[in-house]
C-alpha cells in the first residue's frame, strides 16, 4: 500500500467510516507535506504511526478500534484478496486473444455507458431549461 500511495488525506480515512472527530485526532500534530486542490496530504508513515497510537490507547471504543484496524490493514497492504493470474498457463498467443476480447467487451460497455450518460445529461439540461 505505502508503495502505491505515498500520501494520504483526511478524506481517505473518512471513506472508511471514521468520524470527523476521530479523523481530526489522528491527524492532530501531523505536518502536511503538501496541499493539492485544497486537500492537505500527509505522509503514509506518519498516518500509520498515528493510527497505531490510537489503537494502542485503551480508551478507544471497540467500534472505532474495528474501523481503525481496517484503515491500518489498508495502509499496510494487508487484504483477504489474493491476486491470481488465471492466464499464466496459456501460451502467449492465446493470452493475447483473451485479453483482446476483454478489451473489446470493455469498450462496448464504455460505449453503452457513454450513451446513457449523454441521454441523462440531455434530460437534465431539458429539466433545467423548464
Amino acid at each position: 500500500m505505502s508503495n502505491e500511495l505515498p500520501m494520504l488525506t483526511q478524506l481517505h480515512l473518512k471513506s472508511f467510516g471514521l468520524s470527523d472527530y476521530l479523523v481530526k485526532q489522528i491527524f492532530r500534530g501531523l505536518e502536511a507535506i503538501q496541499t493539492i486542490s485544497g486537500f492537505k496530504e500527509y505522509a503514509v508513515a506518519d498516518v500509520r504511526e498515528s493510527v497505531e497510537a490510537k489503537l494502542s490507547n485503551p480508551k478507544t471504543k471497540p467500534e472505532s478500534r474495528q474501523k481503525l484496524q481496517k484503515v491500518l490493514d489498508w495502509i499496510n497492504g494487508d487484504s483477504n484478496v489474493i491476486k491470481v493470474d488465471f492466464l499464466k498457463n496459456l501460451p502467449p498467443a492465446q493470452r493475447l486473444e483473451v485479453l483482446s476480447k476483454r478489451i473489446e467487451d470493455l469498450e462496448k460497455k464504455e460505449e453503452l455507458l457513454s450513451l446513457e450518460t449523454d441521454k441523462l445529461l440531455m434530460e437534465a439540461n431539458k429539466a433545467l431549461k423548464k
